[in-house]
């Protein structure tokens, strides 16, 4: 439920490696203002904490042992009960974005975000309405933070165009990027753990006990090219606006 007593709507977008999670939340927090995003890969636990991986002998950042889920659960309550809280929020590092070179995505970005404005200088609301946006590629396997989200947004895409993204993102160095993945990475480390900790969504199954609930309003979309950006962008627009009821 939406935090009625200090308007705080919070958008969970989670997906695996590379089906767009930070640039789709970089896309809302132009459109919606009062907005801050909540960068789970800001959780990250110092690399001699991860496990190694029995096969490839890797440490693994890829599983949810590698992250400090109490303080991402801790900022994320904090973000989601305090409006002072998101105004001083900061995100701990850069991080980096699809620089997508379009006139078509500007012009609806900027038409939606009008759109916004306009609704919500009419909103008869007193209190000012905040939005935390969460960037995540684990958001939907532990049932503190599901609750914490209004809405929930999962990004997917198969498994030949997740490879060709990965390989082409992080097949070589860049700068502010010092990581390169060893040969084999996705197939080895990508992939098997992604797999393993979304195969309730991948397989659309629901998770045993209290998950069962907590996921059934899970949204679901295809993560493709600049028209299904687009596309995904308007839904989910309208899907926030519907659920503030100041439409």
């Amino acid at each position: 439920m939406v935090n009625k007593k200090n308007q705080i709507i919070t958008i969970g977008i989670s997906g695996a490696s590379c089906t767009g999670k930070t640039t789709f939340a970089s896309l809302l927090q132009k459109i919606f203002p009062n907005s801050t995003i909540l960068h789970q890969d800001d959780f990250f636990k110092k690399k001699e904490q991860y496990p190694i991986d029995p096969i490839t002998n890797l440490a693994n950042g890829e599983c949810p042992e590698a992250l400090d889920f109490s303080s991402f659960i801790n900022s994320l309550y904090n973000l989601r009960t305090s409006p002072t809280f998101i105004k001083s929020f900061k995100s701990k590092k850069n991080h980096l974005i699809d620089n997508i070179e379009s006139d078509e995505l500007n012009d609806l970005i900027k038409e939606l975000n009008d759109q916004v404005q306009n609704i919500l200088s009419n909103n008869n609301n007193e209190k000012e309405l905040n939005f935390v946006i969460v960037d995540g590629f684990l958001l939907y396997i532990n049932s503190d933070v599901i609750k914490e989200l209004d809405i929930k947004i999962f990004l997917e895409a198969d498994y030949d165009t997740l490879k060709k993204r990965r390989e082409f993102i992080y097949g070589k160095k860049i700068p502010d990027r010092n990581w390169v993945d060893p040969p084999n990475y996705f197939d080895q480390m990508v992939w098997p753990n992604y797999y393993k900790a979304n195969n309730h969504i991948i397989n659309r199954y629901v998770l045993d006990g209290e998950n069962d609930d907590i996921l059934k309003d899970l949204i679901v979309l295809k993560s493709g090219n600049l028209s299904i950006l687009s596309k995904n962008i308007k839904n989910v627009v309208n899907i926030i606006l519907d659920l503030i009821k100041v439409k």
